[in-house]
């Protein structure tokens, strides 16, 4: 069966007739189901969907219509793949890196902790399934209520702009909400480019 690429980093079988109408009763099977965000990030004191509880809710969903997802690591990208019975499918590739700056993890630590973050974003994308908090102002890592361009928070030290670049590091869209909310200057934008670079 060929392959269209749709972008990149996007692609599918030439036909998904028969994957389409599949996926469409995953998602009102889904609709029913109970996800809960059963996960905690201390550090970000926000809850998640953890990745076991994503795959045990949604593997049943999928085998009742002919669906199954792979996720592979293919060098330097995440794959995900939704595959139909009738051998079509649709996939995408998510940049990898594995996770860094946790004191006290090794290196294969690192790059499972990685592996399973990728895993959970991709495929939380892949089947438009909600796989964190909002990204609203109320999840900002340093102030929870609304901010409203008046009242910006000043970031005075490197513990703060951690914990932004950890927010950031959740979901990259928070990242032009910065000037919404904190008051940074070049230096400090400068310095959190960096940081993301190094972790992305």
């Amino acid at each position: 069966m060929n392959t269209t690429h749709l972008t990149s980093d996007y692609f599918q079988s030439e036909q998904i007739t028969d994957l389409i109408p599949a996926l469409v009763k995953f998602q009102i099977a889904f609709d029913k189901a109970s996800l809960k965000k059963d996960a905690k990030n201390e550090h970000l004191r926000n809850q998640y969907v953890s990745l076991d509880n994503l795959l045990n809710v949604i593997r049943p969903l999928l085998s009742e219509n002919g669906l199954v997802v792979v996720q592979q690591l293919a060098g330097e990208y995440m794959t995900t793949v939704l595959y139909h019975s009738s051998g079509q499918f649709i996939g995408a590739n998510m940049p990898f890196n594995p996770m860094n700056g946790n004191k006290g993890t090794n290196a294969l630590q690192e790059l499972g902790g990685g592996i399973t973050y990728a895993k959970r974003y991709s495929l939380g994308a892949l089947l438009q399934i909600s796989v964190d908090v909002d990204t609203d102002a109320n999840n900002s890592p340093i102030q929870k209520e609304q901010l409203t361009k008046s009242s910006k928070k000043k970031v005075e030290t490197i513990a703060q702009l951690n914990k932004i670049v950890d927010w950031i590091s959740e979901d990259l869209s928070r990242k032009g909400k910065l000037s919404d909310y904190y008051l940074l200057d070049a230096g400090q934008m400068q310095w959190i480019e960096g940081e993301l670079q190094n972790r992305f």
